[in-house]
C-alpha cells in the first residue's frame, strides 16, 4: 500500500465493509492483500480463465518424472487416478516433445 493513510486504516477495514467483488477477493487473500491490489486493478474488468488444462499438464509431467518403470499403483494412489490412467499418461509424450523443431 503506497498511501500512508490507507496503510493506517487497513486494520480497521472488515470484509463486510468492502463492495461485492472485493469481498470475494478478500475472502481468498485477505483484506490487506486486496487493498494492495486496488491500485493495480481498480477500474479494470478482469477475466481469469480456469487453469485446469495447465494444472493437468503439470501433473502429468510430474507423473512421468516420478515413474520408475513399475510404480503404477503407487502413482495412482498418490494422484487419485486409476492405474490404467497412469499407464496412459506415462505412454503419452509431453506436448513440447510432440512438436518437431524447425532447426
Amino acid at each position: 500500500m503506497t498511501d500512508k493513510w490507507l496503510t493506517e486504516i487497513a486494520d480497521e477495514i472488515m470484509i463486510e465493509d468492502l463492495p461485492g467483488d472485493y469481498r470475494e477477493i478478500a475472502n481468498a487473500i485477505g483484506v490487506k492483500n486486496t487493498l494492495q491490489l486496488v491500485p493495480c486493478i481498480g477500474g479494470l474488468q478482469l477475466y481469469f480463465p480456469k487453469m485446469e488444462a495447465y494444472l493437468v499438464a503439470r501433473r502429468d509431467a510430474r507423473i512421468r518424472r516420478e515413474f520408475t518403470g513399475n510404480n503404477y499403483r503407487e502413482l495412482a494412489i498418490r494422484y487419485g487416478l486409476s492405474e490404467r490412467w497412469i499407464r496412459a499418461i506415462v505412454q503419452q509424450k509431453p506436448e513440447d516433445e510432440k512438436q518437431t523443431s524447425l532447426f
